[in-house]
């Protein structure tokens, strides 16, 4: 999990930092699960992605700011190819559901959960996943010389086909039976 500024820590309520620390801890724990592991390396195999260096996966904690010029458009996840970083953000939630239900969704018991805490749980699984194979698949393309939007096309087009196949494949109670929602101690 990254360690955020503190000035940017310092921007958020009390529950709103207890929501998005619970968040990363949700994803890591997603991350961490023999599902998403067996899953990349199969991913891997198929898309012969070659790591020739050691690649730094980050779960961010606060959803990234707006992409320059376009304020609807929010980052999910970047690759840096100079430092072999790959960064995870959270979905952008609105601050009032924050405040009101959103900041207990991690302590709450799986069978007490409200269809929205339920909704928000399946769509942050599916946002990670699919943030984190677009992401790796830009590590596939560090070496090939695509322009910026050649390798962008590319990479979204594989992003949906293996997004699409893992996305059948999670069993709609993963994230009520076999993902914690306590945090990771």
């Amino acid at each position: 999990m990254a360690n955020p500024p503190e000035d940017l820590v310092a921007k958020y309520t009390r529950k709103e930092r207890e929501f998005f620390f619970g968040y990363a801890n949700f994803v890591l724990r997603l991350f961490n699960g023999p599902e998403v592991d067996e899953r990349l390396r199969h991913l891997m195999e198929i898309e012969n992605i070659q790591i020739t260096k050691a690649v730094d996966l980050r779960v961010m904690v606060f959803p990234a700011r707006p992409l320059r010029g376009r304020p609807r458009n929010v980052l999910h996840g970047s690759y840096n190819h100079d430092t072999a970083q790959i960064s995870i953000y959270p979905l952008k939630v609105k601050r009032n559901w924050v405040r009101q239900e959103g900041f207990s969704l991690f302590r709450t018991p799986p069978e007490q959960l409200s269809s929205t805490q339920r909704k928000l749980l399946r769509d942050i699984l599916l946002s990670a996943v699919s943030t984190l194979i677009h992401e790796l698949l830009h590590v596939k393309f560090e070496t090939r010389n695509y322009s910026r939007y050649a390798e962008e096309a590319i990479v979204r087009k594989l992003e949906r086909k293996y997004a699409q196949e893992w996305i059948e494949q999670i069993p709609e109670t993963l994230t009520e039976t076999r993902l914690p929602l306590t945090p990771l101690t």
